[in-house]
């Protein structure tokens, strides 16, 4: 009811800090998972589910969750020991959440979120408050598989910076430091992967009072109080300063409410200006999909034109082939009716032989023999005149279909210049 009728006043009230033995029945008032018990209720049913044998993804999970317990918060004692409760807690509420939310699963950062809530309840109710964190707070949307959240928050840091630190952006651009390399798993483990453990409750206690904005607000504090040193240094040195260096060893040594105070000086981090960063956002990420279906159809246009284009040159080869047999043909026909005039002048002069003197019955014989073989001589012009007009027909025939070919050849070399 606090949160909701004056909500300044809780504000005041969380950054001045929630006395840790209250702190982590405030997270759940807060988070609304105390009033939520169906979320207990579901605990208690996925925490005795065995795990199924014959499921491989199951059974992968398992492996996964069971193989990075030691690697979680590994110099704290209560979650160092193998075995130990704080390793079978993490076990517990990690796998419950997997079988909860399929679509998000398991994911290492998320021990980091589940580790400062086990210091502060117990297994159930640490699952309830994660329940809460993802699906009300938005810190689902950081581990999903398309990451869309994620990606929106670090469009907002990433003009924030340019905005309140625009020296230390410009030095992070011309070194090619990013966002992502970063910025991604503060987001993701709420800062828990980084700061000590007391800092961590802290800055958890601002998160339920406000949101996960305030994550936004206290990155560019902890970059505002080490820029001087970030600009001296060139690009791997950055990376480490950031990700594994001492960018919160004065936090961890300054009064426990110092990061907090430093945070609530970022003013420009407004929900004003983070809902016009949203809105941006979503234009160009809308802008940029058109533009990608854009080039898809045109790569697809382009790969379909150099298919017709192959289809044309190997269409334009044939026909120059065709052409080559072609001209062949017709030489070879020229060359034949060439022979065949020969052959019908030949004729021609052998069936008109001058007329004879008369003579007597035995070359009246003779004669008659030889009109015979002169009327099969006629016969055989007759053929010959046919079998010559049939040529020369193929030949007529020959040339228009060469001429076709010609210009089809012709059109296909122009379309393809």
């Amino acid at each position: 009811r606090v949160s909701k009728s004056e909500p300044r006043k809780l504000a005041r009230s969380v950054h001045s800090g929630i006395p840790k033995a209250i702190r982590g029945t405030v997270w759940q008032l807060m988070s609304g998972a105390r009033s939520d018990p169906a979320l207990g209720a579901a605990f208690a049913r996925l925490a005795a589910q065995p795990v199924d044998g014959g499921d491989e993804a199951a059974v992968r999970t398992d492996k996964q969750i069971r193989h990075d317990l030691a690697r979680t918060f590994p110099r704290h004692e209560y979650f160092r020991d193998a075995g130990g409760a704080g390793q079978q807690g993490l076990y517990a509420v990690l796998r419950a959440y997997a079988l909860y939310d399929a679509e998000v699963g398991y994911c290492q950062g998320l021990a980091f979120v589940v580790g400062p809530l086990l210091l502060n309840m117990p297994d159930g109710e640490a699952f309830a408050v994660l329940a809460r964190l993802m699906f009300t707070y938005g810190l689902r949307g950081h581990f999903l598989p398309a990451m869309d959240d994620l990606r929106l928050r670090l469009f907002q840091f990433e003009h924030v910076l340019r905005d309140t630190l625009p020296r230390l952006a410009r030095h992070f651009e011309q070194q090619g430091v990013e966002p992502t390399m970063y910025v991604s798993q503060w987001l993701m483990t709420l800062f828990a992967y980084r700061l000590p453990m007391e800092l961590t409750f802290r800055l958890f206690d601002t998160v339920f009072a406000e949101g996960l904005d305030a994550l936004l607000r206290v990155a560019i504090a902890v970059l505002r109080r080490s820029q001087t040193r970030l600009l001296s240094l060139q690009f791997e040195a950055i990376l480490h300063y950031l990700n594994d260096g001492p960018l919160f060893a004065f936090y961890a040594h300054a009064a426990p409410d110092m990061l907090v105070r430093d945070a609530n000086q970022v003013t420009a981090v407004t929900p004003r200006m983070l809902e016009r960063l949203r809105r941006r956002y979503i234009d160009e990420l809308a802008r940029r999909l058109d533009e990608e279906d854009e080039l898809a159809r045109l790569r697809s246009e382009n790969e379909a034109m150099r298919v017709e284009a192959r289809q044309q040159q190997a269409a334009a080869r044939q026909l120059h082939d065709d052409a080559q047999r072609q001209r062949a043909e017709n030489m070879r026909l020229q060359k034949l009716v060439a022979e065949l005039e020969d052959r019908l002048e030949a004729s021609s002069a052998v069936s008109q032989p001058p007329l004879p003197p008369p003579v007597d019955d035995a070359l009246a014989q003779k004669n008659v023999q030889l009109a015979i073989k002169n009327q099969q001589l006629e016969d055989s012009l007759q053929d010959m005149e046919a079998a010559l007009i049939q040529i020369k027909l193929l030949y007529a025939e020959s040339e228009n279909q060469k001429d076709v070919l010609a210009k089809k050849f012709e059109d296909l070399r122009r379309a393809l210049t």
